[in-house]
């Protein structure tokens, strides 16, 4: 968890760098393109950006690819650990794996939004897939926080 832990620290720096990039270059970040969900506010957010934003946007996407890795083994580690003190493990801690799946397969979609070859589907699949990996994370999230306290009211 060491290692994931440092590469996650590591990572959030140019990510949040880029982050910046992209507001200062239209006022919205990575999140709410992740969300857009139709071909028309995708290309509202991009004609925002400019050149600058989507250029950071494209950098913050290929970037998010190890970032997810990262997530992805802190989130699996704090889970297991998670389920020496609650039951569930078997279930949250892949479920874990897969945020980090959709996570990969909507920064694959959103590459494509931004290359112009939307075609309609993509940024509805792109938002598809941000939700299911919001909501898995939020599930080891709190099943993590849940454990936690358990320890803590056991001492």
């Amino acid at each position: 968890m060491r290692i994931f832990g440092a590469a996650h620290a590591a990572l959030w720096v140019p990510m949040l760098a880029l982050e910046w990039r992209m507001n200062r270059a239209g006022g919205v970040g990575i999140v709410p393109f992740e969300l857009a969900g139709t071909p028309e506010r995708s290309r509202r957010m991009m004609e925002r950006w400019g050149e600058d934003g989507r250029k950071a946007a494209r950098l913050s996407l290929l970037l998010d690819y190890p970032f997810l890795v990262s997530y992805t083994g802190l989130q699996v580690g704090a889970c297991a650990a998670a389920a020496e003190v609650l039951p569930g493990g078997r279930v949250v801690v892949p479920a874990q794996v897969a945020a980090g799946a959709f996570d990969a397969a909507e920064n694959t979609s959103l590459l494509g939004v931004l290359s112009g070859r939307d075609g309609g589907r993509l940024p509805r699949l792109a938002r598809a897939f941000a939700l299911a990996k919001f909501a898995l994370l939020g599930v080891g999230w709190a099943y993590s926080a849940a454990a936690l306290a358990v320890r803590l009211l056991r001492r």
